[in-house]
C-alpha cells in the first residue's frame, strides 16, 4: 500500500552498486529525438555523490495539478526539457530560459555527457529545447527550439553551461529572474523540471534550504529530484527568483546539492546581463533640490490619492513575509499569518510553523486532574498508526472527510463483483491516488471516481481482439475531438474506455505518432469546445483533464469487434520521376493541407479514391494520405540511383570556417537565398535525390554531415553542384 512507484523507478534507473559512481542520465532511443514523448530503451546511470536523489518519500508532483494562473505554472513556463542527441541515444536534462537567446543547464549535461562512461557517447549530434510539455503524452501547446551544442560559457567546477537557443523562446514562455541574494537556513524553495524525461513536475512539499544552507561552497536543499532534473532551477519561494542550479545529491546526508547562483554570477558575463535581483530594502530617496538647479520652482499641485487598498495590503504582506524570513523564528511567521492568512506566501509560512514550531509553553505543566475525560486518540483509519506513510496517506489520516471516503472505498472494494483485482486496486492506489500527494481536492476526486467505478456493475467482458487501421484522421472542418485520456498502450486505452464508458456507444481510440493512444467520445466545434467540455466535466460524463484536439498526429484507429473499417479496394500506381526527387503526401486533397511525409520515385502505392487532381493513397507502411495525381504513373518507372562526394572545399578548420571554404550549405530550396538547413564537408558522401540546373537535392549518407557544426544532421535539402562530384547508375 505504501510502496512508492517513483522510488521503484529511481532504483531501477540508477542501478547503484555498493561502491563506485553512477551518473544521473536516463537514456532513450535515438529515434525519439525531435519528439515530445520519448521512447525509453535503456538507462545509464557515482555512489555517495550521485547526480540525482529523492529525499525520503517522493514529493514531486505534476505541475498540471495547479491552475494556469498559479505562480507555480507561471514560473514553470520558462523551464523546459533539454534533449541531447548523441551517437548512443537521447539523454534528457532540464534547462531554463534566462533571456531572449540563452538557456542555463548543467555542464555535466552539455558538453559533459561525453565524459560519462556509462552513457558511452562519443559525440553530440544535436540539442533541442522542449518548452510547454506539462501533460504526459499530450503534445498540444509544446514548442521545440534548436540549441547550439557548443556552450557560450561553461564551467566544469561550477557545473553550469550557458547555451544559445535559436529563436526567442522567451517571447512565448518568458524567462526566470536570477538572484544574487544570500541563502538562509530553511528558506522555502521550489524545484521545477522534467524528471525521467517526462512532463513537467514540481517539488514543493518539504522543499527548503538545508540547515546549514551552504556547505563547501554548495547550496544544500531537501527538494526531491530524479534523473532528468539536472539543470533545474532552485527557486526561492519568497523571492520567486532562481537562487541555485540543481545538479547532485548525497545518499549519506539525504540532501541534494545545487550551485549557488551567486557563485555562477561572479564568473558568468552572460548571466550578469540577465541579473534582475531587486534589493529588499533601500535608503530613502534624496528629495532635496540640486544646488546647481537655479530654475524657478514649480508651484506644487495637490496630490491625487491613487492608492489601491488591495495592492497596499499585498505590499504589506510581502514586507511582513520578508521580515519573517529574516528572523527565521516561529513568532515572526505566526505574526505574518495572523495578518496575511490569505497571502500567496501563507502556504510556505504554514509549512514552516507546522514543521518547526511547538504549541507547548516553557513553564512547568500542571498534572491533569484525576477526573479529566480520556482523550480519544483513535486514528481516523486503522492503518493511520503505521510507522511509514506516504504523503497522500498522511493527508487522508489528517482529514476526517477523506478518511470517510477511504472507509467507503474499502467497503466498495469488498462488495464489488469483479470490477477490480487486488493488483489493479494496488496499481490505482500507487499510480492515481498517491500521485495526488497532499492535494485534498485531487484525493477526494480520485476516491469518488474509484468508488463509483467499483459500485458500478461490470459490463460483459469484451473480447481483447482488435486490429489497427492506418489512416489520416485529422479534422479539417472546424471541429475537434473530445479526448478524455491518452494512454501508452492499446490495452490501457481500452481499459480506460471500459472503466469510464462501459455502456456508451461511439467511443473511439486513435493511435498517435508519439506512441500514445487517445480515447475520444465525440467531436465539437472548436469555438465552443471549452464550454462543451466544461459541461461534460460538471456532469461527471468525462474526466476533468479532458481536452480538445484536431487529431493532426493521429495515424491509426483501434478497431474492436463490431467496428467497421473502410474497405481496402483501390488500384496500383507508382510514384513517377520528378524534378524534386520525391512526392509530398498531404493530409487532404490540396496544397492548403500540410504534408507529413515524402515518398521516393518508384514507390508502389494503392489508390483508394480520386478527387479532382488529387488521389487518396495507401503507402507500403499502411499509412494513408493525399498526393498530386499527375505525379503518379501506372507503369513502374526506371529510377536512376545517384550519389555524390563533396569536393572543391578545404578541410574544416577555424580558418576555412571564416573564409567560407570549409563547408557547403544545404538549403530548403534551389536558391542561394533559401533558408539554410544544414552543412556538408569535404569528403562527405551524399545521396542525390534530384537535380535542377546548378543545384542537387541531397541527403547525407556518411561523414561529418550527420553531425554538422551548424544545422540539423541528416537533413534533406539543396546543395550547389559546384561542390559535388555526382555519379549515377
Amino acid at each position: 500500500m505504501r510502496a512508492l512507484a517513483a522510488l521503484a523507478i529511481l532504483a531501477t534507473t540508477i542501478g547503484l552498486p555498493d561502491t563506485g559512481h553512477a551518473q544521473d542520465f536516463v537514456g532513450f532511443d535515438r529515434a525519439s529525438f525531435g519528439r515530445v514523448v520519448l521512447n525509453r530503451t535503456e538507462s545509464a546511470g557515482i555512489d555517495d555523490i550521485e547526480f540525482e536523489l529523492s529525499v525520503g518519500d517522493y514529493n514531486n508532483e505534476p505541475i498540471q495539478t495547479y491552475s494556469p494562473t498559479s505562480i507555480f505554472r507561471k514560473m514553470g513556463l520558462s523551464v523546459g526539457r533539454l534533449d541531447i542527441l548523441t551517437d548512443n541515444g537521447v539523454f534528457p536534462c532540464t534547462a531554463f530560459i534566462v533571456d531572449e537567446k540563452h538557456l542555463l543547464t548543467n555542464h555535466h549535461c552539455v558538453p559533459g555527457i561525453l565524459e560519462n562512461e556509462r552513457a558511452k557517447a562519443t559525440r553530440i549530434d544535436s540539442v533541442m529545447f522542449v518548452a510547454g510539455y506539462i501533460q504526459q503524452g499530450v503534445e498540444e501547446g509544446t514548442r521545440r527550439y534548436t540549441v547550439i551544442p557548443t556552450p557560450v560559457e561553461t564551467s566544469k567546477d561550477l557545473d553550469y553551461s550557458v547555451l544559445e537557443v535559436i529563436g526567442d523562446p522567451s517571447a512565448d514562455f518568458g524567462h526566470l529572474r536570477l538572484a544574487s541574494a544570500q541563502h538562509h537556513d530553511n528558506d522555502p524553495y521550489l524545484v521545477i523540471g522534467h524528471p525521467m524525461g517526462e512532463a513537467q513536475r514540481i517539488s514543493r512539499e518539504k522543499c527548503r534550504a538545508n540547515a546549514p544552507a551552504i556547505s563547501n561552497q554548495r547550496l544544500l536543499h531537501t527538494c526531491d529530484t530524479l534523473p532528468g532534473n539536472s539543470g533545474s532551477p532552485v527557486i526561492d519561494a519568497g523571492l520567486q527568483m532562481v537562487v541555485g542550479l540543481h545538479h547532485a545529491g548525497s545518499k549519506k546526508d539525504s540532501v541534494n546539492f545545487a550551485i549557488p547562483m551567486t557563485a555562477i554570477l561572479e564568473q558568468s558575463q552572460v548571466l550578469k546581463a540577465a541579473l534582475a535581483d531587486a534589493p529588499v530594502e533601500g535608503p530613502d530617496p534624496d528629495t532635496a533640490p540640486d544646488p546647481a538647479d537655479t530654475a524657478d520652482p514649480v508651484e506644487p499641485v495637490d496630490p491625487i490619492d491613487t492608492t489601491d487598498p488591495v495592492i497596499e495590503a499585498a505590499k504589506l504582506c510581502d514586507a511582513l513575509y520578508n521580515e519573517a524570513k529574516a528572523f527565521g523564528q516561529c513568532f515572526a511567521y505566526e505574526a505574518y499569518l495572523e495578518t496575511c492568512a490569505e497571502h500567496s506566501y501563507a502556504i510556505f509560512a504554514r509549512s514552516y510553523v507546522t514543521a518547526e514550531c511547538s504549541d507547548l509553553g516553557e513553564g512547568p505543566i500542571d498534572p491533569p486532574p484525576d477526573n479529566d475525560p480520556v482523550v480519544d486518540h483513535t486514528p481516523l483509519r486503522p492503518w493511520c498508526d503505521a510507522s511509514v506513510l506516504n504523503t497522500a496517506e498522511r493527508t487522508i489520516c489528517g482529514d476526517a472527510y477523506l478518511a470517510g471516503l477511504d472507509e467507503k472505498l474499502e467497503r466498495a472494494y469488498g462488495n464489488q463483483t469483479g470490477a477490480s483485482t487486488a493488483a489493479q486496486q494496488n496499481a490505482w492506489r500507487t499510480g492515481t491516488r498517491d500521485a495526488c500527494g497532499s492535494n485534498t481536492a485531487c484525493l477526494s476526486r480520485a476516491m469518488i471516481d474509484r468508488i463509483a467505478y467499483l459500485e458500478t456493475p461490470p459490463a460483459p467482458q469484451p473480447s481483447q481482439d482488435y486490429r489497427i487501421v492506418r489512416g489520416n484522421f485529422e479534422l479539417t472542418n472546424g471541429e475537434c475531438y473530445i479526448i478524455t485520456a491518452s494512454r501508452p498502450s492499446v490495452e490501457e486505452a481500452i481499459a480506460f474506455a471500459k472503466e469510464w464508458f462501459p455502456n456508451r456507444r461511439g467511443v473511439r481510440i486513435f493511435g498517435s505518432d508519439n506512441g500514445y493512444y487517445g480515447v475520444v467520445v465525440g467531436t465539437t466545434p472548436r469555438g465552443s469546445a471549452d464550454a462543451r467540455i466544461a459541461s461534460l466535466v460538471s456532469g461527471r460524463q468525462v474526466p476533468s483533464d479532458s481536452y480538445c484536439s484536431t487529431g493532426g498526429r493521429y495515424i491509426s484507429e483501434v478497431m474492436r469487434p463490431g467496428d467497421s473499417a473502410p474497405a481496402p479496394g483501390g488500384y496500383t500506381m507508382y510514384v513517377d520521376n520528378n524534378a524534386s526527387g520525391g512526392l509530398n503526401v498531404r493530409r487532404g486533397p490540396g496544397t492548403n493541407y500540410g504534408d507529413f511525409t515524402e515518398i521516393a520515385p518508384g514507390t508502389q502505392v494503392t489508390v483508394l479514391r480520386d478527387q479532382g487532381d488529387w488521389s487518396n493513397i495507401r503507402m507500403p507502411n499502411g499509412q494513408t494520405g493525399w498526393v498530386y495525381r499527375p505525379l503518379l504513373t501506372s507503369a513502374k518507372p526506371h529510377v536512376r540511383q545517384c550519389a555524390a562526394r563533396v569536393v572543391n572545399l578545404q578541410p574544416y578548420s577555424n580558418a576555412s570556417r571564416a573564409n567560407g571554404l570549409g563547408f557547403v550549405n544545404i538549403r530548403a530550396d534551389d536558391s542561394a537565398r533559401s533558408r539554410i538547413l544544414s552543412e556538408a564537408y569535404l569528403g562527405d558522401q551524399l545521396k542525390v535525390l534530384a537535380q535542377k540546373g546548378n543545384w542537387a537535392r541531397v541527403q547525407c549518407l556518411s561523414g561529418q554531415c550527420n553531425s554538422p557544426y551548424r544545422g540539423t544532421g541528416g537533413a534533406t535539402g539543396w546543395a550547389s553542384k559546384k561542390y559535388l562530384s555526382i555519379r549515377c547508375q
